[in-house]
């Protein structure tokens, strides 16, 4: 039982970082593809988007590489949950200001911004807030097998409810 906090932040380390994984591949793979979806929530001018867009993804692979590695997982918890609750942020200032028709540009299944995908991410900055208060160390190998594990089961049920979200707008007209 000593042990279910350490596991639990392995846990939550490795499936924040494939989520942070999936937003670096994403910018960096469809980088115009996101400057549009970011251009969408019209808060800064369209010609300081593309830097911003380089800054975050330098800033998220920094924090794949602290969930990643042992003795860093703090601080990386603390910028996970700021990343987090920042984009929840904007979604919000967006949401507030009438725009209810723009992707959320997350990298996944396409989804519109809603009270959903800011619910989403107030679990994600929670997440990373755990990932921060969490001890760690002190495991065996069995049990860092085990924590990623579960970090990648979470993985792929967050995969799902995302697929079954980015369809919601369609099951809501057909009913």
């Amino acid at each position: 039982m000593t042990q279910l906090a350490p596991i639990t932040a392995v846990a939550c380390s490795t499936f924040v970082a494939l989520i942070l994984i999936r937003s670096v591949w994403h910018k960096s793979h469809a980088f115009l593809e996101t400057v549009g979806f970011a251009q969408g929530y019209g808060l800064v001018p369209d010609a300081w988007t593309p830097a911003i867009i380089r800054a975050l993804t330098v800033v998220e692979a920094a924090t794949v590489f602290g969930l990643l590695m042992p003795g860093t997982h703090a601080w990386a918890g603390w910028a996970a949950a700021g990343i987090f609750a920042g984009y929840g942020l904007l979604m919000a200032l967006a949401l507030a200001r009438g725009q209810i028709r723009i992707d959320c540009g997350c990298g996944g299944a396409p989804q519109r911004i809603s009270g959903l995908t800011l619910g989403r991410n107030a679990g994600f900055t929670a997440l990373g807030l755990g990932i921060a208060l969490l001890p760690s160390g002190g495991l065996g190998p069995l049990a860092v097998l085990t924590g990623i594990a579960m970090g990648l089961t979470f993985a792929a049920l967050q995969g799902v409810a995302e697929r079954l979200a980015a369809h919601l707008p369609n099951i809501r007209r057909a009913s």
